[in-house]
């Protein structure tokens, strides 16, 4: 259609953002011909703008699931809230089933922490023994099986935790960590010898304390590191092995909201005796937490350039699309358009490239992000490796959490580079004097 048939000067259209603006900026994108360097460059900055946008969802997406992943299987073992208190009975006295009575706390028990040597009769291993309460091993997610984290992964993959603390092994029975069982070449059932540093003063020097435990489960936890390390003991026993005479190092709380704890945090500090620590997970795991926020920021930040660099590309079509329209117009311009409504026919162009590449960048960073599971088994399959090795990345899946949050910035800052790359040009392009155009074409 050519510029007269636009009929910008007809009293129907002659508002803002008019229908025959939107006929002849959709008209331009599809110029043909000898103006068809136009339409490629056009091409070129959809797919540019589409591939960032994808690239921004299904990068924050993946670094989403990998936060999500590792807090909750941290948090499936780890307290929420720690309690430390040098009245050592206070630790498993009446203190507990106060805190248990506080709102937000899911609930608080006893614990003992300690380093020791596990071995069987193929190998060693260093362990960090947790010493729980029978009746507080369901707080941990991982091992009850239940919540997210066990959707993931967790539980007991062998044995039974029922008789843990009170079955026919008097006590003496353990979980271990599969890292663990796998490298002592143990599995549930099998005895293991268990080695405490701290041992008795004799004539010969110190002797470190031993004794065997029978394994009444083996705990998978989702992270490799994690199940290498971790080993669960019954509080009494702990207590015995590592001379705990005060019968606990801290009380474990777990709480209802783990991203929000401050609010328990502050009640349990009103009831806990004078010169107590009371702190929460993040304090606990501070250059963890702030590694995982930083780097969030950062590649939010690298991503969100990347989108504005593809943006920019819809700057030189519009340049050479504003000279190859010289003539029309200053023929638009004869017939009564503004220059507001000249500028508004290259902005619609431009924006229409931004805001569709924005559309097909959303929707293809939303399918991978949903659709990862599969995607990581093809990728598997086509190159005949694990491409995401869980000795490496410490994982077994490659996790991915969508954002809707996310997705909607994303929108938002696509939305917005489109429109501001548009904007020089357009602007060029209202400036165009008539006279001049029309004497020199």
């Amino acid at each position: 259609m050519s510029a007269a048939k636009a009929q910008p000067g007809n009293s129907k259209g002659a508002g803002a953002f008019s229908a025959w603006e939107f006929l002849l900026a959709f008209r331009y994108l599809r110029t043909r011909r000898k103006h068809g360097g136009v339409t490629l460059i056009s091409v070129i900055s959809f797919i540019g703008i589409t591939l960032a946008v994808t690239a921004l969802i299904a990068v924050m997406s993946i670094m989403n699931g990998f936060r999500h992943e590792l807090l909750s299987r941290l948090l499936g073992v780890q307290p929420h809230v720690y309690v430390y208190t040098a009245e050592s009975s206070a630790l498993t006295g009446d203190l507990v089933d106060r805190i248990n009575q506080v709102p937000g706390v899911r609930q608080a028990g006893p614990i003992i922490a300690a380093q020791a040597l596990i071995s069987s009769e193929r190998a060693a291993s260093g362990a960090q023994v947790i010493g729980v309460r029978p009746s507080d091993l369901g707080r941990f997610d991982l091992i009850a099986g239940e919540g997210e984290a066990a959707a993931a992964g967790g539980g007991i993959v062998q044995g039974s935790a029922d008789d843990f603390g009170v079955g026919h092994n008097g006590g003496d029975g353990i979980l271990i960590g599969s890292g663990i069982a796998a490298q002592l070449g143990v599995s549930a059932g099998d005895t293991v010898t268990l080695l405490a540093p701290q041992g008795a003063s004799t004539p010969m020097g110190t002797v470190p304390r031993r004794k065997n435990y029978v394994v009444e489960g083996i705990v998978s936890m989702g992270v490799l590191d994690l199940d290498r390390i971790y080993v669960f003991m019954p509080l009494e026993q702990a207590a015995l092995f590592f001379r705990r005479s005060g019968g606990a190092d801290y009380i474990d709380i777990r709480v209802t909201n783990p991203d929000a704890p401050e609010a328990v945090v502050e009640a349990v500090r009103q009831l806990v005796p004078p010169g107590s620590a009371v702190f929460d997970w993040r304090r606990q795991n501070q250059s963890f937490w702030t590694a995982l926020q930083v780097e969030r920021m950062a590649m939010r930040m690298i991503l969100s350039i990347i989108v504005l660099i593809a943006a920019m590309n819809i700057i030189s079509g519009l340049v050479m699309l504003v000279k190859n329209k010289s003539r029309d117009i200053a023929i638009l311009r004869t017939m009564g358009a503004t220059q507001g409504a000249v500028m508004r026919v290259f902005l619609i162009s431009g924006a229409a490239i931004g805001v569709l590449g924005t559309i097909a960048g959303i929707i293809l960073g939303v399918l991978i992000a949903v659709f990862i599971g599969p995607i990581q088994d093809f990728l598997a399959f086509v190159t005949g490796v694990d491409v995401f090795d869980p000795s490496v990345y410490l994982l077994y899946r490659l996790p991915a959490r969508l954002d809707w949050a996310e997705v909607a910035f994303v929108a938002v800052w696509g939305f917005a580079t489109a429109l501001i790359a548009t904007l020089p040009p357009s602007w060029r392009a209202g400036r165009i004097d008539p006279v001049e155009a029309l004497r020199y074409e």
